[in-house]
């Protein structure tokens, strides 16, 4: 009587567990350290924050501020990356660098005010992924009220006042725009704070 065909296939696989002659996994992996953050890559990163990737996160946000934000503004999943970078960031007590960062993101003027031409209308490319990151930012800090005095000195700006809305107060940065490049950026600020 020939053998069942299931204790053929058991005895294979024995066999083959047997003989396999990779190395036994060490007691403990060692830490991986992060790779490099692009600009291109911050989403897909920003999905897995934890206190190794943090870092790498802050750096491309440094590196590039304005192609980070470009990035989390036109990418699938870039307003979920954003909040959750953000939201990363207070908690471990890094509100000042996000406030530099924002800051750094919206000190120009003159680069939020320019106006291109695309698809037949005016756009103004810088306003919108300044007003996205802003917005990220106050949904953020709306949910961690405790790290607007670090973030607004890290930012050099005066913190709000008791009980003013954090978009409100993030926007006042940007009042001095001309009214389209403004509108660009509170239409922006709202996609980028929305839950």
């Amino acid at each position: 009587m020939p053998a069942p065909r299931w204790l053929l296939i058991l005895a294979t696989l024995t066999m083959l567990t047997a003989c396999d002659s990779s190395p036994a996994a060490p007691d403990a992996a060692p830490e991986a350290t992060p790779a490099a953050v692009t600009t291109e890559s911050f989403i897909a990163a920003a999905a897995r924050i934890d206190a190794n990737a943090l870092p790498a996160l802050a750096d491309a946000v440094d590196a590039d501020p304005a192609g980070v934000a470009n990035q989390l503004q036109s990418g699938l999943g870039g307003r979920r990356a954003l909040q959750a970078y953000a939201a990363a960031m207070l908690e471990s007590g890094q509100a000042d660098r996000l406030g530099r960062q924002w800051a750094a993101l919206t000190a120009d003027p003159t680069a939020l005010s320019t106006a291109e031409q695309r698809d037949g209308g005016v756009w103004h490319p810088r306003a919108e992924d300044a007003g996205f990151f802003t917005g990220g930012i106050a949904a953020a800090l709306s949910q961690n009220p405790k790290a607007l005095p670090d973030f607004a000195q890290g930012a050099g700006v005066v913190p709000p006042a008791p009980g003013q809305d954090v978009s409100e107060w993030l926007s006042a940065r940007i009042d001095a725009l001309p009214r389209p490049a403004r509108a660009a950026f509170d239409q922006a600020l709202h996609a980028g704070a929305v839950r």
